[in-house]
């Protein structure tokens, strides 16, 4: 199990981030995924979402505890995912979000919050280097977040951060939130870039209506862009958190994204919506 030994407060703001991210204005309750890994697989922590290995990244997986060649977070001890560089483009995790259905007025979920604590070691090239998830589950095509060797975020022309929001060797919180007709990205709580989007386009996503897998993580076609890297958490949150509540939440926590742990946090999540019948959208093309 993860060490568990970290200050009531830093508890305390875990506790009341989760709360921001599940008490939502209206009458919407947001759905809520996290994975952190605490059981060395790939079972969910938080919710009710299923992740996959794609291709044969199982056999190329390992889950182990920080301490050693890996850094702590925060002086904590944590567990951690280790992806490797895939070459083959049949590989990656796949992510199923079973209790979200379309939102943001579209026919496909546009207002989402996708969070990674994540440490990428040296040495980076200077390209891309780390895809971290494409909105097509099948990877037929590029990636829709990315990190480049220079430190910087993001995907296609006007839409990267600037350099150096990332450095080698470091724990960060990487947060990409889409509200339907903008994106936003944050590193350790604070935005490094807010861009447009298009309502249904490029960065929408399958919901449970559509049959199949809804997101691929951690590869692109090609097997030339790839980078190994650590994961301490990820969480999905089918609304586009505010700058406030990703400030709220801060860096990576040895502890996860969302919560201490699920039996402690009374989390309100998404009635489920019948699952669908096949999957019948194209993508837009990439930017």
């Amino acid at each position: 199990m993860r060490n568990r030994a970290v200050v009531i407060g830093q508890i305390k703001k875990l506790a009341l981030g989760a709360v921001a991210v599940v008490l939502l204005t209206g009458s919407a309750i947001a759905a809520t995924y996290e994975w952190t890994f605490n059981s060395g697989n790939l079972s969910p922590g938080v919710g009710s979402g299923i992740m996959s290995y794609a291709g044969a990244s199982a056999g190329l997986t390992t889950f182990g505890t920080t301490g050693g060649g890996v850094p702590n977070i925060g002086g904590n001890a944590a567990n951690f995912m280790h992806v490797p560089a895939f070459t083959s483009a049949a590989n990656g995790y796949n992510l199923e979000f079973v209790s979200t259905g379309p939102n943001g007025g579209g026919s496909y979920v546009n207002n989402y919050t996708i969070i990674f604590d994540i440490l990428v070691p040296s040495p980076w090239p200077m390209n891309y280097i780390v895809p971290f998830f494409n909105t097509d589950p099948g990877n037929g095509n590029d990636a829709d977040f990315y990190l480049y060797g220079d430190g910087e975020i993001g995907i296609g022309g006007g839409g990267y951060s600037a350099p150096g929001v990332m450095a080698p060797d470091t724990w960060y919180r990487v947060a990409f939130v889409n509200s339907g007709t903008s994106l936003s990205y944050y590193v350790n709580g604070t935005s490094v870039k807010t861009r447009s989007a298009t309502l249904d386009g490029q960065f929408a996503l399958y919901s449970n209506l559509d049959a199949g897998h809804d997101l691929r993580l951690f590869n692109e076609p090609t097997g030339l862009y790839t980078h190994e890297l650590y994961l301490n958490s990820v969480a999905f949150i089918d609304y586009a958190m505010t700058g406030g509540e990703l400030s709220a939440l801060g860096g990576p926590s040895a502890m996860g994204i969302l919560v201490p742990e699920p039996s402690t946090m009374s989390l309100v999540l998404l009635g489920l919506v019948g699952v669908g019948a096949m999957r019948f959208r194209g993508k837009s093309s990439r930017l």
